[in-house]
């Protein structure tokens, strides 16, 4: 059955919603329901395929625009200053719906869209062939996907941000995990570090020069005491 959401019916304190700056834009929340057992389902996945017509899975657009910081079907990840230059594998995550429009989870009750908290996306991982082919098994991949990333942008606009526990990693993994993919909290990051792509040159020694200056430094210390 599917539903329209009221977002009257928000848990959000009240002294929080004017604080709330999610948007999931070109994406309509009534492709989305939530179930009781916590776990945000599709409209139309497997268990009502007739939701996504055989002819409405059109093809679609994978390329990659850095420029405009277009990502689409990716899971996306930038430096934070500091954390970064100190443990190279901390940054931030977002993910791109069909468009390449880049969602983040930034903080208490914000859901960042098309605005990606730390600026420039230095390395990204798109989805494979196969994990294509999975969405579009369950109709038009583009709606599956970002129907997807909507329900996880809705939950996560609702909580409160915790660096540890509750973060932009589990946003994301939250996202793919509703479009059926086994994506999860560190295998996101797994597949960024290890699958992924470097958007620029210049991008990733921006990322990462400071954490090799530092080392140097330390290193250079050590050998001359």
């Amino acid at each position: 059955a599917i539903h329209e959401w009221d977002m009257s019916e928000s848990v959000l304190p009240e002294s929080n919603e004017d604080n709330m700056r999610f948007m999931a834009a070109d994406i309509n929340f009534n492709d989305v329901e939530d179930e009781e057992a916590g776990v945000t389902m599709l409209a139309g996945g497997s268990a009502e395929m007739s939701h996504f017509p055989e002819d409405d899975r059109e093809i679609p657009n994978m390329k990659v625009d850095p420029a405009n910081e277009r990502f689409p079907f990716s899971i996306v990840w930038g430096p934070l200053p500091c954390l970064t230059w100190c443990f190279p594998c901390v940054g931030h995550m977002g993910i791109g719906d069909s468009q390449g429009k880049v969602h983040d989870f930034a903080g208490p009750y914000t859901v960042n869209t098309d605005n990606f908290m730390v600026g420039r996306v230095v390395r990204y991982y798109q989805l494979s062939e196969t994990e294509m082919e999975y969405l579009t098994a369950k109709g038009n991949p583009s709606r599956v996907w970002d129907s997807s990333i909507a329900a996880g942008d809705r939950e996560y606009s609702r909580l409160m941000h915790n660096i540890c526990c509750q973060n932009c990693h589990h946003h994301t993994a939250k996202c793919a995990r509703n479009a059926g993919l086994k994506i999860g909290l560190f295998s996101a990051l797994s597949l960024v570090v290890f699958k992924g792509k470097s958007v620029s040159v210049d991008r990733t020694l921006c990322a990462f020069g400071p954490f090799i200056v530092i080392l140097a430094v330390v290193l250079l210390v050590v050998l001359l005491t």
